[in-house]
């Protein structure tokens, strides 16, 4: 195979880089500044070599045969790699799930397009030996804060210029590291905004369009996916080492499932060059949540994040085989009438052998009991081990942005029944705050496309047009069991959620009994506390998987946003002038009732 780039050229990258006029302004105001240039671009720069790249290819064609059953690689309609990559700045963006994304995606674009790539890579991964393999494949690194650190950053933009400058193929992970929960990470702007830089900067030349390709990365297993799990938990962060990221493709005993890749539409990058500050901003940011809201669109509903979906409905019981196929065919069923990506072997005539070769990676995984034995076709029950449900909820987490309008339903279908909901307005209200609720865990529609998507499910549900909020209230006793019976198996889809945001509601009081002002350290202390007392009692909280920082610290923004916690600093209070109390009756009511008035699905 012939690549169709050479070796890096240090002469090159040195005139180029110092070419660069913010970082040679730097240097002319104090020459001192050149010699911490060069530090810093030691630090950065790859050191590309062919030869590494072509090393790598071969091994990963061994060992990803035998760790994965496929790397499935597809475009959106009209998207030509090879001809963007000609013709344009091409920068790809995708999400980040695992150590092996930079290898995998590496891999695709030589061994499809013979087209080498340059990755963006924390300075964390850096380390011995695996460090300097990653730098002559291709990757840089960066540092996570730039702090105060003119020099440095003004480095940085001038590699991405010369990177820009080579027509070189750029690849960054828009989340800014491995998401430990599997929802989408909302956009770091640092290097958005840093290529933009770069880009209006280039000589005429040069210069070319440049592309941001946004990438769905969805593995149905992910190596690390314990020790993430573990760290959700309250476990502390496992510094990066050499033996640590090899853990990824030594695991040579489990079961990896596919890796599935989906490049979408691409997004033309916007002219900076005439725009102020405050609109450099403000296009950055747009730009870094276009990209984000495409990657999340195509995430691909897989065999794992189904079976993870609908076993994790359970809280400790076991799920007969025949109900998880009735039930993941009526979630594929929805999925194809909104559009909602799959995975291709989940397509009819490959489903129930697809589902059983995931339900058996699951088994074999150690993440899932079997019980029975056997008696008649699909009477054979599965049940999600106990200690592996944080690991489950990371395949569900992938997928359940997509299934938040018909959830919220459930949750309004219940509020109407047990008299919560009254009339338009308080419907209005509910979505509204539900909504509120949610962005804090997932980057949403705005409340208008929010609100039509919701009018779209239910009009479908039950048959006919229903056009407006008022509609939904005039809807009969037959209708509203429609939708449920429609909906049903999204009925608990996002209750963890719920379940999460009442126990930190509860920690929070208690708190506040205990002290005028507390710190999130003594959230973090206290929420397991309080989640072991609430859990134990099973009155409204059921799922284990609700206790997770990650969600503890997202819903004090919902507390703070919504004014039931004043911050100060790294200091909170209670608002005495808008009690937490109600809420807490709430989420009880809300809670409760879930699993009083609950229709599953049915043909």
């Amino acid at each position: 195979m012939t690549l169709t780039k050479p070796s890096t050229n240090p002469k090159d990258l040195n005139k180029i880089v110092f070419s660069y006029p913010k970082l040679k302004t730097l240097i002319d105001q104090d020459p001192e500044n050149k010699k911490e240039a060069d530090k810093c671009l030691l630090e950065i720069a790859a050191d590309y070599r062919p030869t590494t790249i072509l090393f790598i290819q071969k091994v990963l064609d061994l060992v990803l045969g035998k760790l994965y059953d496929g790397v499935n690689f597809s475009l959106a309609d009209g998207v030509d790699l090879k001809k963007l990559s000609k013709e344009n700045h091409l920068v790809l963006v995708p999400n980040h799930q695992s150590h092996a994304d930079y290898l995998v995606m590496s891999w695709v674009c030589i061994k499809k397009y013979k087209l080498p790539i340059h990755i963006a890579g924390g300075l964390n991964l850096n380390v011995f030996p695996i460090g300097k393999i990653f730098r002559t494949a291709g990757c840089f690194f960066i540092r996570r804060s730039f702090g105060k650190n003119p020099v440095y950053r003004a480095t940085v933009e001038a590699y991405l210029y010369y990177l820009l400058y080579m027509g070189e193929v750029i690849e960054f992970f828009f989340e800014g590291g491995r998401s430990r929960t599997g929802k989408l990470l909302p956009p770091k702007y640092g290097l958005f905004s840093l290529l933009l830089e770069a880009h209006s900067n280039l000589p005429i030349e040069k210069k070319k369009k440049m592309i941001f390709q946004p990438v769905s990365i969805i593995h149905e297993y992910v190596p690390e996916q314990r020790a993430m799990a573990n760290e959700l938990r309250g476990g502390v962060k496992k510094k990066e080492s050499f033996l640590e990221i090899l853990k990824v493709f030594k695991i040579v005993a489990k079961q990896f499932g596919s890796i599935h890749i989906f490049l979408g539409n691409p997004i033309d990058a916007p002219d900076i060059s005439k725009l102020s500050p405050d609109k450099i901003k403000k296009t950055t940011y747009h730009l870094a949540f276009r990209c984000f809201r495409r990657v999340g669109k195509n995430m691909a509903v897989t065999p794992s994040s189904l079976i993870g979906l609908i076993l994790l409905e359970e809280p400790s019981g076991a799920i007969r085989w025949n109900i998880i196929l009735e039930k993941a065919k009526a979630i594929l069923d929805y999925c194809e009438e909104f559009n909602v990506p799959y995975t291709p072997s989940l397509k009819k005539e490959k489903f129930v052998k697809t589902m059983e070769r995931a339900m058996d990676i699951m088994i074999g995984n150690n993440k899932v009991n079997v019980i029975g034995r056997g008696e008649g076709e699909g009477q054979l029950f599965y049940q999600a081990k106990k200690d592996s449900r944080v690991e489950l909820l990371y395949f569900k987490n992938t997928i359940l942005h997509q299934f938040l309008v018909p959830w919220t339903i459930n949750s309004v279908w219940v509020n109407i029944f047990n008299g919560t909901i009254k009339d338009e307005q308080g419907l209005k209200d509910y979505l509204i705050k539900s909504r509120n609720q949610l962005k804090h865990e997932f980057y949403l529609p705005t409340i208008q496309q929010y609100l039509a998507k919701t009018l779209m499910v239910i009009s479908h549900a039950v048959g006919r047009p229903v056009k407006s909020l008022a509609d939904c209230l005039a809807l009969d006793q037959r209708e509203l069991y429609l939708v449920a019976k429609k909906l049903g198996v999204f009925a608990r889809a996002g209750n963890y959620i719920h379940e999460a945001y009442y126990i930190n509601a509860l920690t929070l009081k208690d708190l506040g009994n205990e002290k005028d002002h507390f710190g999130m350290d003594d959230v973090l202390k206290k929420f397991p506390l309080v989640f072991k007392r609430e859990l134990k009692i099973e009155k409204c909280v059921k799922y284990p998987e609700s206790y997770s920082t990650s969600i503890i610290k997202s819903s004090m923004k919902f507390f703070v946003s919504e004014k039931y916690v004043l911050e100060k600093g790294s200091q909170y209070t209670l608002n005495k002038d808008k009690p937490i109390g109600p809420l807490i009756l709430e989420y009880e009511k809300f809670l409760e009732d879930s699993w009083a008035i609950a229709i599953n699905p049915g043909k």
